[in-house]
């Protein structure tokens, strides 16, 4: 599950560091992509363009971050998961109690992020998720 919450820094597209991950996250990493682009037929670009966080546009590149988002658990029911989402931050951040106050400023910043699209919710979520992890320094 450790793996898990460091992936899921990289999935939000909030930091993508190759270089920083171990093996075995590279590897759970690219089978996580190719799970999900599969199952939401996403191209090769709309994973290039995740990678790189630029924002969803097409219908399939909305849906593979709302299968990202359901994978990790910041997504259920088409809604943002607070609970979910401070699950993986507290895996990530453990005794890191500054770290842990930001991610509930991000938790509380997009707690209403939804939408009856399960695809569109994906993407509100993703975007939301970046922007403010960003803004507010939750990832250095």
């Amino acid at each position: 599950m450790k793996v898990l919450a460091g992936l899921f820094v990289v999935c939000c597209g909030w930091v993508v560091i190759k270089a920083a991950m171990t093996e075995e996250q590279k590897q759970t990493f690219h089978k996580l992509l190719k799970n999900c682009a599969e199952k939401e037929k996403a191209s090769q670009a709309d994973i290039d363009d995740f990678i790189a966080t630029k924002p969803a546009v097409e219908p399939q590149a909305k849906c593979f971050r709302a299968c990202l988002h359901e994978t990790f658990g910041s997504m259920k029911d088409n809604k943002f998961s607070r609970e979910g989402f401070m699950a993986m931050m507290n895996m990530k951040f453990e005794g890191d109690a500054e770290k842990m106050k930001i991610a509930n400023e991000v938790a509380d910043t997009c707690a209403n992020e939804e939408d009856s699209d399960r695809c569109e919710a994906g993407a509100k979520i993703c975007k939301c998720l970046g922007e403010t992890s960003r803004a507010k320094g939750l990832f250095d």
